[in-house]
């Protein structure tokens, strides 16, 4: 189930017209000429919004062609096409919200997405991992996504509720592991969370996230059992970053 967001816009034009001065002040409500705003008022709504911190990140045409495609090998592992949702899609959400980002990323303000699936060819109980490339307005964006990353891998640490469309997911506790060390900065992240079939039982998640200037690139890894598999496949970073540095490349 995918959650739909409503979104509503509206706009209202009053336009009014002076009875015999000729005069071209627009009216107010009471009559009177409306003042013009203020060079100093203008001034402050355009500086309200800060002005971009170098290039924007690629937009979604541009990062189709930096994720692995399908068919694309990394190592025993083969990417495909997502099969329902996107990586990190908005259908969950979290309690306390300050550990929604390690659920979905969500409210990240990123401006392109691109994404893949990875997994073993023929296993589909195997580890699979999703991967999400995202661009923001600029480096500072994305590099407040991988902060309140961050500060949800230490105010989660002990565990919190991921509140899916049909069932809630206990996440017992959230450990920082070993992240690449390619990219800008990078968080990497252990991630296990109650069986909802099987309360005596726990399942692995491994999440990292590289940012590269105004791009992230995600992967989160998992398997339909409760094997600890030691961590996001190094083969399939490494696949992806080869071939996202290459396409970013300057000309």
């Amino acid at each position: 189930m995918r959650r739909v967001r409503a979104v509503a816009a509206g706009a209202a034009l009053l336009a009014a017209t002076a009875g015999c001065g000729g005069g071209s002040a627009a009216a107010g409500s009471d009559g009177r000429a409306s003042a013009s705003p203020s060079p100093t008022a203008t001034t402050a709504t355009a500086s309200a919004t800060p002005a971009p911190v170098g290039p924007p990140g690629p937009d979604a045409a541009a990062l189709k062609a930096l994720v692995l495609t399908a068919g694309a090998k990394a190592g025993r592992y083969e990417a495909d096409e997502p099969f329902l949702d996107e990586p990190f899609s908005e259908i969950y959400e979290a309690e306390p919200a300050v550990c929604l980002p390690l659920t979905t990323l969500a409210t990240a303000g990123h401006t392109a997405q691109a994404y893949a699936t990875v997994g073993v060819p023929g296993k589909p109980l195997d580890v699979d991992t999703a991967v999400l490339l995202r661009s923001y307005r600029d480096a500072n964006a994305a590099g407040a996504a991988l902060k309140s990353l961050a500060e949800a891998g230490k105010r989660c640490a002990g565990g919190y509720t991921e509140e899916r469309a049909v069932i809630d997911a206990k996440v017992l506790r959230v450990e920082p592991v070993a992240a690449p060390a390619i990219g800008d900065e990078a968080l990497a992240y252990r991630i296990v969370t109650r069986d909802v079939k099987d309360e005596g039982a726990s399942l692995h998640q491994y999440l990292t996230v590289v940012r590269s200037g105004p791009v992230t690139l995600s992967f989160s890894s998992d398997i339909v059992d409760t094997t600890d598999f030691g961590g996001v496949p190094q083969e399939i970073v490494t696949a992806q970053w080869e071939k996202f540095s290459r396409g970013n490349a300057p000309s």
